[in-house]
């Protein structure tokens, strides 16, 4: 199926599809259930600056959330799993057989790597920290200090030690699995300590039946994928895509092709597409202005992002202060299906402040002072739990 849209209608499509128009989710932990189930995914980002990634891309489309609800309400309900999908995710429990196919096959690559030199550089310390879990568990790295286990010294991305890294490699194949969190730090446990069991009963699926499987999540996900470039929001399915198989999946029905007025390059939808649209355009815009997530599926795909909405976005938190364009930890603002703006910020918890450090408004977009930007700000206050903001001095 080969469909032919104009931007309004991706644009339209694409809100429909991540969650951000033509549905009302219900207030607090029952609206973050019935959002998280229809994202399929929340990626996870340890960075607090406005609470963390995934509580915004939840407060986006829930009200009555704050920071730290969504990980406690996963793990407290066992909702969902962290690994691997496009990136670090939380991952709805039911898709949890399907991703033991890429845990049975060694998981991430680099992983992988990481496994082989700690195996090298340290022979013994998985087995020594699969034994201690077994036996105490869940652990965090802080416990198996505690416990002298594997403290060996290991220089590693986020890791320096042996424990932390065989809890790692650990995790990506399947074997220990994030139990809870406690300040974001992680607390791992047997796997079949954790997922429940009509879960971890069921058989996974074939290599080609997982390929599948997320490429049919990932459409989902994203609204529209491109069929070209985007690698980061192709993790996992590089391969895949370079093989044919998108294609096939369009041939035998499984998923629809996009062409967009005035974009070289076709996307991916779901195969319902064309209903979906059509719904949407039945529905009636929310009209406050929404905080976007820097990591929201939404904004996953940004060269689609600029060639479909006019809107060039990049996260600049890893950017020198002198290369940064406008800040450290910079959301966009929407509205209906426009961005109007962006704003860089930073919450004072002991003070209860909302900073808002700059504010630009896009072309054609809504200043500062318009009352629906400044009715943002107020429910983006509430979310973080603040009593009052701190305004960017007038230019």
């Amino acid at each position: 199926m080969v469909l032919n849209w104009s931007r309004d209608e991706a644009r339209l499509y694409q809100l429909a599809a991540v969650g951000l128009h033509g549905v009302d989710y219900p207030d607090g932990e029952e609206g973050i259930r019935a959002a998280f189930r229809d994202l399929r995914a929340v990626q996870l980002d340890p960075l607090p600056i406005l609470g963390r990634n995934h509580d915004l891309v939840l407060q986006s489309r829930v009200d009555g959330t704050h920071p730290g609800m969504f990980l406690d309400l996963l793990h407290r309900e066992r909702l969902g799993f962290e690994y691997w999908d496009k990136m670090l995710c939380a991952i709805p429990i039911e898709e949890f057989p399907h991703f033991r196919a890429l845990m049975d096959a060694g998981g991430e690559r680099w992983e992988q790597h990481r496994e082989e030199r700690l195996d090298r550089d340290h022979p013994g310390a998985k087995d020594a920290v699969l034994e201690a879990v077994r036996g105490n568990g869940p652990l965090s790295t802080a416990e198996l200090k505690k416990l002298s286990v594997a403290q060996g010294a290991h220089r590693g991305w986020k890791t320096t030690q042996a424990a932390g890294a065989a809890l790692e490699v650990l995790w990506n194949r399947g074997r220990l699995s994030v139990s809870r969190r406690v300040n974001y730090r992680r607390y791992f446990d047997l796997t079949e300590r954790v997922v429940p069991r009509r879960f971890l009963s069921q058989a996974a699926p074939s290599w080609d039946g997982f390929l599948r499987h997320l490429l049919r999540k990932r459409v989902d996900m994203v609204g529209l994928l491109p069929a070209g470039g985007a690698a980061e929001t192709w993790m996992t399915l590089r391969q895949a895509r370079a093989d044919g198989l998108p294609e096939r999946m369009v041939e035998e029905g499984e998923l629809a092709r996009v062409r967009v007025d005035g974009v070289r390059t076709p996307f991916y939808a779901r195969p319902d597409a064309a209903k979906l649209l059509r719904a949407a355009e039945k529905a009636a815009f929310d009209d406050r202005a929404k905080m976007i997530a820097p990591l929201d599926p939404l904004l996953w795909c940004r060269d689609a992002l600029a060639k479909v909405w006019g809107f060039t976005y990049a996260w600049e938190v890893y950017k020198k202060p002198a290369q940064r364009t406008y800040g450290y930890y910079v959301l966009p603002v929407l509205h209906r299906d426009r961005f109007v703006g962006r704003f860089d910020g930073r919450y004072d918890a002991r003070t209860k402040t909302l900073h808002v450090l700059g504010y630009w408004k896009e072309p054609a977009g809504l200043p500062l002072r318009h009352q629906v930007v400044r009715d943002a700000f107020g429910w983006f206050l509430a979310y973080l739990g603040g009593k009052r903001i701190a305004w960017p001095p007038r230019p």
